[in-house]
């Protein structure tokens, strides 16, 4: 065994023994500080709007439900969609609760005159004597349209007459309801 041995271990044990007799011989002065880390607010801020009689920004307590939130808000007007509403949901802080309404459709029906096929010109088919009936279309624009129609293919929709240089919305305007391309 080596002589330094026992010299170390005393050392350590002198520096334990201290350490022990410090600790005990110390008393904490004064009254404890308590630190409450709790950050949660006591109260949350959110916004009530649509179908609520008094739309705005309220606070209330942190266990609020939607249902609460629209009667601090006044309540529910009558054209309130509650289908599209969910009242039993939390709030937190920052909400933005909307309360959709019943949307009125009125049906408009408007009869479907049938169109004069007899006089429709059929773009995917139509001769250049057939187009140069078409106001606003002479003998060039009529062979443009041929010639687009013979290098794109057949025409999707009448929209596409767009891409013929020299025919423009107002021009389709004053045929459009003389050509087809079905």
């Amino acid at each position: 065994m080596n002589k330094w041995y026992p010299i170390f271990i005393g050392i350590i044990l002198g520096f334990l023994f201290s350490g022990i007799i410090l600790l005990i011989s110390t008393k904490p002065k004064g009254k404890p500080i308590i630190i409450n880390n709790n950050t949660t607010p006591i109260s949350i801020h959110f916004e009530v709007y649509g179908a609520v009689k008094k739309p705005g920004v309220y606070s209330a307590a942190l266990s609020i439900r939607v249902q609460d939130a629209v009667a601090l808000a006044g309540g529910l007007k009558e054209n309130a969609d509650l289908i599209m509403s969910n009242l039993s949901a939390k709030v937190f802080d920052g909400d933005r609760i909307i309360i959709p309404t019943k949307t009125i459709y009125e049906a408009t029906i408007t009869p479907q005159l049938p169109k004069n096929t007899i006089n429709m010109i059929h773009l995917n088919s139509a001769t250049i004597q057939d187009l140069m009936t078409l106001p606003g279309i002479g003998e060039t624009k009529a062979k443009e349209i041929i010639r687009f129609r013979e290098v794109n293919g057949s025409f999707d929709e009448i929209a596409d007459l767009l891409n013929i240089p020299g025919i423009g919305e107002k021009t389709i305007e004053q045929f459009l309801d003389r050509i087809t391309v079905e």
